[in-house]
């Protein structure tokens, strides 16, 4: 880890961090440095060392505190051998777009906030690290999810639901004639609709469509293959593509998906909805652990508390500053 990184995020002139043995303190400036003037109001000025003890007042504890996060959430990932992906932070990266409404309107945001892009890109990676860090955390029983899943069985209702295969062909008079070459008890079906069908979801599966409720596909078909026997063999359907042929392999009667089939679905829901307390509970048990010592009498009382009682880093955010109008 290297304290650009953990700097990156936060201004360097607001506050004095040891956390055993780290670097001196950033408001250690020389006299010199101090005494320089940064503005002037009426002829009156305000130096350097007069800004740096009110940054370090107004929110020196603070962004001590995320800094001191950031280090524990660091070096903890990289104690657990835990990193972030380009493709990972690429999608959160998306993720921030799609929040803040456009590319261009979060750059907007970004530029109202004084935060570069390398900036923000770095808060994302350190939000993704605690995510992982608070998720092994976790424990997720057996037992828990089958209460979740009988809990929440609806969510894993299944209307009644037909398997079958289909053939798509542009014409009614190639549809009939393909109907009528496997009236012959030896014609293969699935080998028709390879060689012939023209559907591209289907023909190189041999017209399997799986099984499927009746939204899934045009009331057309579905309004026929529900009727069908198994086994049975349609007439021509017109559909808006063309002419399809259908076979039925099977029909189910309305239920649930089992949990051996859902488990790893249900055990993810499970992990989102705890995933805010036990990065909550990460960050605090990390902070309790932690060997911090703070040099800066100033800002010493004060940190000491927010350490005791501040939330966990919140979720690097777009949405809460309007653009400019």
């Amino acid at each position: 880890m290297t304290a650009r990184r953990i700097l990156s995020a936060f201004s360097t002139a607001l506050a004095a961090l040891a956390i055993v043995g780290a670097v001196p303190a950033v408001t250690s400036c020389t006299p010199t440095e101090r005494a320089k003037v940064v503005a002037r109001v009426n002829g009156e000025t305000i130096t350097a060392g007069e800004l740096l003890g009110e940054l370090r007042k107004r929110r020196g504890a603070p962004t001590l505190v995320d800094m001191i996060d950031t280090a524990l959430i660091e070096r903890a990932a990289q104690a657990a051998g835990m990193g972030v992906s380009e493709e990972e932070l690429r999608l959160r990266w998306q993720r921030a777009i799609a929040e803040a409404g456009s590319e261009t309107d979060m750059r907007a945001i970004l530029a109202q906030r004084n935060v570069s892009e390398e900036q923000y890109r770095e808060s994302l990676r350190i939000d993704l690290l605690l995510d992982k860090l608070a998720t092994a955390s976790m424990d997720v029983p057996d037992q828990e999810v089958e209460d979740f899943y009988r809990e929440h069985r609806e969510d894993y209702a299944l209307g009644e639901r037909v398997q079958a295969r289909m053939i798509l062909v542009s014409s009614e008079a190639d549809a009939q004639s393909i109907r009528d070459a496997l009236d012959d008890p030896e014609a293969d079906f699935a080998g028709l609709a390879s060689a012939l069908s023209i559907d591209p979801a289907t023909n190189e599966s041999g017209g399997d469509m799986g099984w499927f409720e009746r939204d899934d596909y045009a009331r057309a078909i579905t309004d026929v293959a529900f009727k069908m026997k198994d086994g049975a063999l349609s007439d021509p359907i017109e559909v808006p593509d063309g002419w399809v042929l259908l076979k039925v392999a099977g029909h189910e009667g309305a239920g649930h998906r089992a949990l051996a089939e859902v488990r790893d679905e249900v055990q993810a829901r499970i992990v989102r909805l705890k995933l805010p307390s036990a990065r909550e509970e990460w960050v605090r048990q990390a902070r309790a652990e932690a060997a911090i010592r703070i040099n800066d009498d100033g800002l010493r009382e004060a940190t000491t508390q927010l350490l005791q009682h501040a939330p966990s880093p919140r979720r690097p955010t777009l949405l809460p500053v309007p653009l400019p109008q």
